[in-house]
């Protein structure tokens, strides 16, 4: 929102971005769509659902990235109760770390829009992807074993029942798979979210002693992904599709339809005999999460196929989708340094108007336009002049002082040996690493989330306001796409302002230029990179004489390598989802 209050523009795509808005699982805006949602402005429409909506967006501060944001209805986020409610679900959330579930961005109640964004996971869902292009390969189904394997051990690790894993709350991506949506989650610690003695969830992907007693426990997230993964294998639930009674009664009582599981068995009897274990009524002799990962190790380690792709159509879906995300990154990129007769101050990142008349003719001559990007050149010129000279005159050391600093991180040294810039990070000052670390030790400027990581790329720890046990409700996330992310903050007892966080790690609160998981290596360059060669660099391994130069040459891969050992991993010099993790732990 302006200072005024009225809506900042949000993206309308040009014609030839259309198709890859609809590639990239989303649809155009309407009128009635806001135009600004906290930090983010809006890009397309990912789905919607009983509780709200969910949008494809871009931080409005310009940094690189793409997110998911939740929008609760206005009779739903008027209610205190009910916003207390979501702020659970985002605290949970802000608990997952683990390259298995999207990152909390961040929450927020501003201009009476409740919202909460996520990171963007270019895929489809299990669901989706098994209804468009057929079960999976016998391969593509233990990948989906280990993936989501960890996923739970990482739930588990941080004290959470995830309660509704089915097909759609499964994410596919060219990374991997993901678990989505923590609507209804439980907290082994406390409370549940949903009233006591009720059943909240799928009854077909349920758990018995879940339906039969309100229980949920990890062992119950195993007895509900393993109902998932027959599904992604025979394109069927274990115990027939449905919500009513009779469904519920099978999965309570009886055993999974035979049709059903002599198809697994069929396919690869392995595989079968782990999934019926994990169908077993007695929560006790069902595998942990850590154990399916160790048969999907075990399995790959005799298939030869470490980490298999996905079938076709459904590999050409997926990087098609990523393509169609590239492409919008770009274009609101472009849209933003292009925004017509708009600057942004500095300081506070807001748009406001140029100097000079708000609208100009219809048409101008070659001339007119000259002079006139001329004016606008000498007016961004004398803004950043008068900004930096203010900063200097309010931050200069007294009389006596001294002023060193010592260089960021983020900088480099080029091959030609100039030294470079840092690339822009995610502070909504553009005026350099130098003043974000300031703002840092003065404590008093808070940052807006950005896409794929917080202002510091560290998991907060959101507030809630009440332990009671009350009911839950949360929209879609859209079909076609990861709608679920870490580093965000949570609304306090002010419901218009968001907390700041700590910055963490220091190779973490330097280092905020990407925080997806895509594979990146030898030959790549740009953000990815840099982000790359700064973590390695705040963890003390050298990245070449170049520094932190955006180009993943020889030396950095070397480092890569190194760090790889030193955290037990295969040193193959490529950084991927497991890799990106180790790099942002906390240790």
């Amino acid at each position: 929102m302006t200072d005024q209050g009225q809506p900042l523009p949000s993206y309308t795509p040009a014609s030839s971005d259309a198709a890859a808005l609809q590639q990239a699982g989303a649809s155009p805006l309407r009128s009635r769509d806001p135009g600004q949602i906290g930090p983010y402005l809006p890009v397309g429409l990912l789905g919607t659902g009983g509780m709200g909506r969910v949008y494809l967006a871009r931080p409005a501060d310009d940094t690189p990235g793409l997110a998911a944001v939740k929008v609760i209805r206005p009779e739903y986020a008027d209610d205190p109760r009910f916003r207390r409610r979501f702020e659970r679900e985002a605290s949970l959330h802000g608990r997952v770390s683990t390259a298995r579930a999207p990152q909390l961005l961040g929450t927020g109640f501003d201009d009476s829009l409740l919202w909460m964004a996520t990171q963007y996971l270019p895929g489809l869902n299990l669901a989706d992807a098994v209804r468009e292009c057929g079960p999976l390969e016998v391969a593509g189904v233990w990948r989906l074993v280990s993936d989501l394997g960890q996923a739970l051990s990482a739930l588990a690790d941080a004290g959470i029942v995830h309660r509704d894993l089915k097909p759609s709350n499964v994410v596919l991506s060219q990374q991997g798979a993901h678990v989505i949506d923590f609507g209804i989650a439980q907290a082994t610690d406390s409370s549940a979210i949903t009233s006591s003695g009720s059943r909240v969830g799928t009854p077909a992907f349920m758990a018995p002693e879940h339906l039969r007693e309100g229980r949920c426990d990890t062992a119950s997230d195993v007895f509900s992904l393993a109902g998932s993964l027959i599904y992604a294998a025979t394109g069927h639930a274990p115990f027939g599709d449905g919500t009513g009674v009779d469904v519920m009664h099978r999965v309570a009582f009886e055993d999974p339809k035979p049709g059903v599981m002599a198809g697994l068995e069929a396919r690869d009897a392995e595989l079968a005999a782990l999934l019926s274990a994990c169908l077993s009524k007695d929560p006790a002799g069902r595998p942990t999460p850590r154990q399916l990962t160790e048969a999907a190790e075990a399995a790959a380690a005799v298939g030869g196929h470490p980490c298999p792709s996905w079938h076709e159509p459904l590999a050409g879906r997926l990087l098609a989708r990523r393509q169609a995300c590239d492409v919008l990154e770009r274009s609101v990129a472009q849209e933003a340094v292009h925004e017509t007769g708009r600057l942004r101050t500095p300081a506070q990142g807001s748009a406001v108007p140029a100097t000079g008349p708000a609208q100009g003719p219809a048409r101008e001559s070659g001339a007119g336009r000259g002079k006139r990007k001329v004016h606008l050149a000498l007016a961004a010129g004398l803004a950043v002049c008068a900004v930096v000279a203010g900063t200097f005159f309010l931050t200069r050391p007294s009389v006596g002082g001294t002023a060193s600093a010592a260089p960021t991180a983020a900088g480099g040294t080029a091959r030609d040996g100039a030294r470079t810039s840092p690339v822009p990070g995610s502070s909504a000052s553009p005026t350099g690493a130098k003043d974000k670390e300031k703002a840092k030790e003065e404590g008093g400027q808070e940052k807006a989330a950005a896409s794929g990581t917080g202002a510091d790329e560290t998991s907060p720890d959101p507030r809630t306001t009440g332990d009671e046990a009350t009911p839950t409700a949360t929209p879609e996330n859209g079909e076609g796409g990861g709608r679920d992310v870490d580093g965000g903050v949570s609304p306090t007892a002010s419901p218009t302002k968001t907390a700041t966080t700590p910055a963490g790690p220091v190779w973490n609160s330097r280092c905020t230029y990407y925080s997806g998981t895509e594979l990146t290596a030898r030959g790549d360059k740009g953000q990815r990179v840099v982000q790359v060669q700064c973590m390695l660099t705040q963890r003390g391994f050298k990245v070449g004489d170049a520094g932190v130069d955006g180009q993943f040459g020889g030396a950095t891969q070397a480092a890569v390598k190194k760090f790889q050992r030193a955290k037990g991993l295969s040193a193959d010099g490529e950084v991927g989802p497991d890799t990106w993790a180790a790099l942002r732990s906390s240790t």
